[in-house]
């Protein structure tokens, strides 16, 4: 792991009421949250997307550095895996085995990528942690994406991870959850719904995130949570509109908005069952006034305080 970044930014006085996040990071040995940085795009360049999602944890922590603090907060930061030489798999396994040490102490990580090869990583170290410790408790996926990202393809990239996870679930007798939420029809290939058929992934599609159709987007995620222990949550930020979200390896000509991912990110959250959380793709190469890198802060500051309220 390296740990090469500095929190620091904006102090505006002494004292609690003044605190911002660079402020309280770092300062418990036992915290709630941790963030760990995946600064990987190795699995872009796999899937012949354009790199330069390695340098995205360090975008997204500058951003979430001067965030407000209006609530207790303990979290700490572990630094990066770092992908060197091209060794994707060496990487994805060095954070698989990070997660679940974290996760055995009772934290709860928080994972910046990097490209979505970090999937695989992030969901083998719950799957393991909970083979160890809890082999009796079921784990689902809620992917926010455009892709589905069920490439059969012997070489992992950022397209496979979710069907590595297929493979990994059925080769330890173990059933697969996979819910993708955004979906592209016009990002995704025949065979890629076909896998997610044989496989019984469900999907919901961009466009059917609108006011009229949200409804029935949050009864399905709540029948798919329903028979779920632990949800693993993934968030690629190219599900978003290319308008909110232009730095990533393959902005989206629609997308869904932040109104809709908040109304269905929520209900999520508050099932009480998310053990681990992601982000996916953030690429400051092609970001336009932090916009992609200030998104991603934003969702992790909403997770950080959802639901708390100001005296």
């Amino acid at each position: 792991m390296q740990q090469d970044f500095k929190w620091q930014g904006r102090h505006d006085g002494d004292g609690p009421a003044h605190w911002r996040i660079h402020h309280v990071m770092n300062q418990t040995i036992q915290p709630q949250y941790v963030l760990l940085g995946f600064a990987s795009d190795e699995g872009v360049r796999r899937n012949q997307g354009r790199v330069g999602a390695a340098a995205g944890p360090q975008a997204i922590r500058k951003q979430l550095a001067n965030l407000p603090v209006h609530t207790p907060l303990n979290i700490a930061d572990l630094g990066d895996v770092t992908c060197q030489n091209g060794q994707l798999e060496q990487a994805q396994t060095e954070l698989s085995a990070v997660l679940m040490q974290n996760l055995a102490k009772g934290f709860k990580p928080i994972v910046l990528g990097g490209g979505h090869e970090v999937a695989f990583a992030s969901f083998q170290g719950l799957f393991d942690y909970n083979r160890r410790h809890h082999p009796q408790r079921r784990i689902g996926i809620i992917n926010f994406d455009a892709h589905l990202d069920l490439r059969r393809d012997p070489v992992a990239s950022s397209g496979t991870p979710f069907f590595q996870a297929a493979q990994l679930s059925k080769q330890r007798g173990q059933s697969f959850h996979y819910l993708c939420l955004g979906v592209a029809q016009h990002s995704n290939t025949k065979i890629l719904f076909d896998t997610a058929h044989d496989l019984n992934c469900q999907y919901v599609y961009d466009h059917e995130f609108n006011s009229t159709k949200n409804l029935e987007i949050t009864t399905k995620v709540e029948h798919f949570i329903t028979e779920l222990d632990d949800l693993y949550v993934t968030i690629d930020l190219d599900v978003f509109s290319a308008h909110i979200a232009p730095g990533v390896s393959a902005p989206a000509v629609r997308g869904i908005d932040l109104a809709s991912f908040e109304w269905v990110f929520e209900q999520i959250v508050q099932s009480g069952k998310v053990r681990l959380l992601d982000f996916a793709e953030c690429n400051p190469s092609f970001d336009t006034d932090n916009k992609t890198a200030r998104l991603a802060a934003y969702i992790i500051y909403q997770y950080l305080f959802m639901n708390q309220k100001l005296v």
